[in-house]
């Protein structure tokens, strides 16, 4: 898609990536509704998203993720993006470390970005409720862009975890680096991109929060861990956000999020922000 979505994937990764330490199979399905708006740009007006998120976890250590959004963004011109996008990726976890690869395939009436393939992955040593550190790197090409665009992105990162109260109360922190490198510059001024991130979670019984920040400077990058991918011609130089998950029952949690990002449009210097509302309803099958 566009943009939008890492704010909605950090909600849903809590939901997620539980799932082979909860039970021996485990199948967990979220929908989300996303509502954007756009203030100083001078091309964009209003976005939405809908779509699904979906796990399912085997033998506590073998994790299926597969996702499809559908987005819409209306132009000042009266331009209509319409795109879909479909991924799938496969996790291995062991005791000690991970490993994940995916797929990302883009379809939409941008003609530059249309039959966009992105190919994701990343590996990661942890101790479970303590830390991790480790990579992901990301391959993107986009065939018809200009004869033929590809970006390399490589992110490393560290978290780190503290619980109390017997688990009840559990304080997180992430902070990650990226690294972009485009085959050609594109009208943004540059091919390579670096930018760092920071992000903290708190979660107490049935309430988790968290919130993030990043600043410097990305384009067509890739967060989400792989599920969001950013394939227009954008220069993106900082955002910052924050969401809440409410648990309704061992089985079903309700999420929602509001997000700030900044960015230029290709050939214009005037710096305009995205504005994201998502919510979303995750649950057990």
């Amino acid at each position: 898609m566009t943009r939008r979505r890492e704010g909605m994937v950090l909600i849903v990764a809590g939901l997620a990536l539980s799932a082979p330490a909860s039970a021996q199979s485990r199948t967990d399905v979220l929908l989300h509704a996303t509502g954007l708006s756009y203030q100083d740009s001078q091309v964009k007006d209003a976005g939405r998203v809908v779509g699904f998120y979906g796990t399912y976890g085997s033998g506590w250590k073998h994790l299926v993720e597969v996702g499809a959004t559908r987005t819409g963004v209306d132009h000042l011109d009266g331009w209509q993006l319409r795109q879909t996008d479909v991924a799938a990726a496969y996790g291995y976890y062991g005791a000690h470390g991970a490993a994940r690869a995916g797929i990302h395939v883009v379809s939409g009436n941008d003609a530059l970005s249309d039959g966009g393939i992105v190919l994701f992955g990343g590996a990661s040593r942890y101790r479970v409720g303590a830390w991790s550190a480790g990579a992901e790197g990301a391959f993107s090409s986009y065939g018809d862009y200009d004869g033929g665009l590809t970006v390399v992105q490589v992110a490393p990162s560290v978290a780190f975890t503290k619980a109390a109260g017997g688990g009840e109360h559990v304080l997180g922190a992430t902070l990650r680096s990226y690294y972009i490198k485009l085959s050609e510059d594109v009208g943004l001024g540059s091919r390579d991109f670096l930018s760092g991130e920071a992000a903290v979670s708190y979660t107490s019984g049935r309430l988790g929060l968290s919130g993030f920040a990043w600043a410097g400077e990305q384009a067509f990058a890739v967060r989400g861990g792989g599920f969001t991918v950013f394939n227009l011609a954008e220069l993106h130089t900082g955002g910052f956000g924050g969401g809440l998950r409410w648990v309704l029952s061992p089985r079903s949690a309700l999420s929602a999020g509001y997000y700030m990002e900044r960015f230029e449009d290709m050939g214009l210097t005037n710096r305009a922000w995205t504005r994201t509302l998502s919510a979303s309803l995750g649950f057990t099958l």
